[in-house]
């Protein structure tokens, strides 16, 4: 195994989704039974986007590299949401009832029958609306109710990095963001280290994409921002800013969980 990568994370996903596994071993019983039988239209339909899935997507050793470059490790389990297994298990069953006349097939409904229904309830075939359906990692929720304790208004300004941006505005809506989308997508694909630091020279804006992707932005032009804006939070990934870099800022510290730091930024306008 390539050092650094995490396949047991590919495990975990599979196993999240597909609860106990068993409703996948029917959906991948109709996919050989469609691959045996004569029906080109049924292939094309259900087998050979499963087969290209396969050796793509759900292949770890391609997706690896890729989601350690986007880090879009939290969305990997919504590529599931792409097999139609609901739709192929349900037509399984409608050829099973139709063919019940033959004691095989009969036996066949009844076994893929109570399958269903015990499998009905589980992570892949419940519908349950509840406070996370966008599967949104711990440490997000983490953050959005460590916000929510702090703030005194409804919807306080809060600004993030690029990644905690994308998560926390699904979950919970009434945080307002410092940072336009823009700006947050600047330099989405480019590391810290490969930004050029004098670009925050440009405009303000261009000194808050660089800031949320890590940069060490200078001190007085972020706190500038942040009284401009009238930034109530700022959410420190633990990842980015030296512990020298954050003295100099406005900010006061409030609380943490695991990965992130909030802080209270102390001006309310810019002076």
């Amino acid at each position: 195994m390539v050092s650094g990568w995490d396949l047991e994370f590919y495990r975990t996903v599979f196993t999240n989704y597909w609860w106990h596994g068993l409703f996948f071993v029917v959906y991948l019983g109709g996919l050989v039974y469609l691959a045996a039988g004569k029906s080109a239209e049924l292939k094309q339909v259900f087998v050979w986007p499963f087969v290209i899935m396969l050796i793509s997507i759900f292949n770890p050793f391609l997706m690896e590299p890729i989601l350690q470059r986007t880090g879009w490790q939290n969305r990997y389990s919504r590529f599931f949401w792409m097999l139609p297994a609901e739709l192929l298990c349900a037509y399984i069953l409608a050829v099973l009832i139709e063919r019940q006349n033959r004691a095989e097939w009969r036996t066949g409904m009844i076994v893929m029958a109570a399958c269903l229904v015990f499998l009905c309830g589980g992570s892949a075939t419940e519908f349950a609306l509840d406070d996370n359906i966008y599967k949104i990692d711990d440490s997000v929720i983490a953050v959005a109710e460590m916000i929510d304790a702090a703030s005194e208004k409804e919807r306080p300004v809060v600004l993030y990095d690029e990644e905690m941006y994308y998560w926390i505005r699904q979950y919970d809506a009434s945080f307002t963001t410092g940072a336009k989308k823009s700006e947050m997508e600047t330099y989405r694909w480019m590391t810290a280290e490969e930004i050029d630091a004098s670009e925050q020279y440009e405009s303000r804006g261009q000194a808050v994409a660089m800031f949320v992707r890590g940069v060490e932005v200078e001190p007085a032009l972020i706190n500038k921002v942040f009284a401009g804006r009238e930034i109530d939070f700022f959410v420190r990934n633990r990842n980015f800013y030296s512990e020298e870099y954050l003295k100099q800022l406005n900010l006061v510290y409030v609380d943490a969980v695991e990965g992130y730091e909030l802080y209270r930024c102390v001006q309310a306008r810019e002076e």
